[in-house]
């Protein structure tokens, strides 16, 4: 039965971010339907959320969680020295920050009221977040709604990052989502472990077991994207780094595999002529090494991972298989075609001149033009911002990311094999 008076309470993650505290605070005491508490989940380095938040006016309770305490290369030096031989040194590297979902599980284990809704310090709600959301509780019967936020821009950088990435459409998120306590608690934590990517397989979890609702419009907008281009590629390699670990994006993780493969096709076969064959970089049976090596990560990769690991997924194992091996066959097809179609025969008429250029070039403007024109257009950004010449811009800094997020990508895709799909410990 749903209560006729929901009770609430708002949990919210931070980490060194007191500026952003009292805004956020502000919009929860604007809800036209009053939350009964709001807890701060906070793991920062300093205290200043601590101390300024008794400062703070706000009719709504607020309850301060310490949940972690950053430092420097927190989460790995605590990693590092839990290794055996080095445990003795543990206690002088604690664990440090909590990820946002762990913070964000800790605050909701803390929780006294029937309803838990997850925002962050920078992602505002409207007035009538809260409200609404009852409302479509009530019309649909459903357990959980899920955050729908809108990113804003209001620098160059900004909006051109905006353009190549989120758009003007409002996307599914989990801050803004709200669920029962007990349904969260029970078996519907967010993953641990991770810093990015817990929320989407968080997301697809509660598809498969609750009943839920996303909202046609947003009620909820993210103003605080990246200011410069060295702390956007800083942050979506961390991001994907860790979102690998996690079991979401395997076509893409596939995809980016299949490219690095592709890039090591051409390059690989010709490395004895380009580094020269009496350099000491000279490497006997190269390509045999190579080829053999391709079919033994793919076998390990795909085979364990994707089959006796994930033998019933959604990506089948038939399906990134059969993508695997045509992608491979028809980029070594295109390496080799004048060798073995042409015998290197400039007059046949199966001769085609430059054709492993011709290849990558035309993947490499397939990229740019989807990243620069048909991408931004489908995520609601408007022709008059990125015509004459702005979608050079967002198709460079969109393959630029695409790049960045490949090691990550490639990461996944293959040590995920060997430590097994799920977080990082």
């Amino acid at each position: 039965m749903i209560s006729p008076i929901p009770e609430f309470s708002i949990v919210i993650p931070t980490l060194d971010n007191y500026g952003d505290v009292p805004v956020i605070i502000s919009a929860i005491n604007a809800q036209t339907l009053t939350p009964k508490e709001i807890i701060i989940a906070d793991s920062s380095s300093l205290d200043d959320i601590e101390d300024g938040i008794a400062q703070l006016q706000s009719a709504v309770p607020i309850k301060y969680l310490r949940v972690g305490r950053a430092y420097l290369l927190d989460r790995f030096l605590y990693r590092f020295f839990s290794l055996p031989f080095l445990s003795i040194f543990r206690d002088r590297f604690p664990i440090g920050r909590a990820f946002p979902y762990e913070a964000t599980n800790a605050g909701s284990s803390v929780a006294k009221y029937t309803w838990l809704a997850f925002l962050d310090a920078t992602t505002i709600p409207a007035e009538n977040w809260l409200e609404d959301y009852w409302h479509f509780i009530c019309l649909h019967n459903c357990d959980v709604v899920f955050g729908k936020t809108k990113y804003l821009a209001s620098t160059r950088f900004q909006k051109i990052l905006r353009a190549s990435t989120y758009g003007k459409l409002g996307h599914e998120t989990a801050p803004g989502s709200i669920i029962q306590k007990v349904h969260f608690l029970d078996g519907n934590k967010i993953t641990e472990g991770v810093r990015s990517g817990g929320d989407v397989a968080w997301k697809s979890k509660i598809k498969n077991s609750l009943k839920y609702y996303l909202p046609e419009n947003s009620y909820l907008t993210y103003a605080n994207l990246p200011l410069s281009i060295y702390s956007c590629l800083k942050k979506f390699f961390i991001y994907q780094i860790h979102g690998s670990f996690l079991d979401i994006q395997n076509n893409i993780k596939d995809l980016y595999l299949g490219l690095s493969l592709l890039l090591c096709i051409i390059v690989i076969p010709k490395w004895n002529h380009i580094v020269g064959w009496e350099s000491p970089l000279f490497i006997p049976h190269i390509t045999k090494i190579f080829f053999f090596s391709c079919l033994l990560v793919l076998a390990v990769t795909f085979l364990i991972n994707r089959g006796l690991l994930r033998s019933f997924s959604k990506n089948s194992f038939t399906a990134n298989i059969l993508k695997a091996t045509i992608f491979f066959m028809v980029s070594y097809s295109i390496f080799r075609w004048n060798a073995l179609i042409a015998n290197w025969v400039e007059d046949s008429i199966w001769y085609i001149p430059h054709i492993t250029k011709i290849f990558v070039m035309s993947l490499f403007s397939a990229s740019f033009l989807y990243r620069g024109i048909f991408f931004p257009i489908k995520n609601n950004i408007e022709l008059s911002y990125l015509f004459p010449w702005r979608w050079v811009l967002v198709g460079l800094l969109g393959i630029i990311l695409d790049i960045i997020k490949a090691p990550g990508y490639v990461l996944g895709a293959v040590l995920a094999t060997f430590m097994g799909r799920g977080p990082m410990k």
